[in-house]
């Protein structure tokens, strides 16, 4: 009998230290699994934003070097009938290149090292930073020497003077370099043309609400500043009647 419960005694606490041992199993495994889901929707979410952010800059220097080329048959033009300056200086000065897209993303992305280490894939972090080295480039070389040089344009010395097919030559140059990393990019990391079309519904909506709220606290601030002025109104006329 006593072999038996002795016996017994160990079963039981085999079965207890078994139980034990798979509960901290679980509960360890299920935090690394949530864990390991968290760093990839991070890791995703961090992608898309450079995805979308290149892509955007992408078609704000793709719209630059229609412009150019618009720009280009104007100067012809006008260089070959110099009586035209004047009326066609609106249509040159509002296709003078301009830089429209943001530079957050470029910053968050060069200045945070944890952002680098979240992605984890150093081809597509070497395939981005070229990408950025190109836009600064083609803000540098295209961009601001254009505008440096076209800064006259009302005076027919500075169309004739003016190179604009190396700046043409430059653009596509480079427009065709950043698009190759951007391609790379979308290889590396499996992202989809729809990937961004949907990163891009969700940030639109996102900036909708902002504004909203912005919208919304603004005119709970101006009412209660209303109210206030009422009410000191209210104070100053009862003081007078006392």
């Amino acid at each position: 009998m006593k072999a038996e419960r002795k016996s017994s005694s160990w079963k039981s606490f085999l079965l207890t230290l078994a139980a034990t041992t798979f509960s901290i199993m679980l509960t360890f495994g299920t935090s690394a699994v949530i864990e390991h889901r968290k760093l990839n929707a991070e890791k995703r979410e961090m992608v898309l934003m450079v995805m979308y952010d290149m892509r955007e800059s992408l078609k704000d220097i793709e719209q630059i070097d229609e412009d150019l080329k618009d720009f280009f048959e104007i100067q012809v033009d006008v260089v070959a009938h110099p009586d035209k300056l004047s009326q066609s200086y609106i249509g040159m000065a509002s296709r003078i290149p301009m830089a429209r897209y943001s530079m957050t993303t470029e910053t968050i992305f060069r200045s945070n090292i944890e952002t680098i280490r979240t992605i984890g894939n150093i081809l597509f972090v070497e395939a981005v930073s070229s990408f950025y080295d190109l836009r600064e480039n083609y803000k540098a070389i295209v961009i601001e020497d254009f505008q440096n040089q076209s800064n006259n344009l009302l005076f027919l010395e500075t169309l004739r003077d003016l190179n604009t097919p190396s700046f043409i030559f430059y653009s596509e140059a480079f427009l065709r370099s950043m698009k190759v990393d951007f391609e790379n990019c979308k290889q590396l990391m499996k992202v989809t043309d729809e990937d961004l079309e949907v990163f891009s519904r969700q940030k639109e909506k996102l900036m909708e609400s902002t504004q909203s709220k912005m919208r919304e606290d603004t005119e709970e601030s101006s009412s209660d500043r209303n109210e206030r002025s009422v009410r000191l109104q209210q104070a100053l006329e009862q003081g007078e009647k006392n």
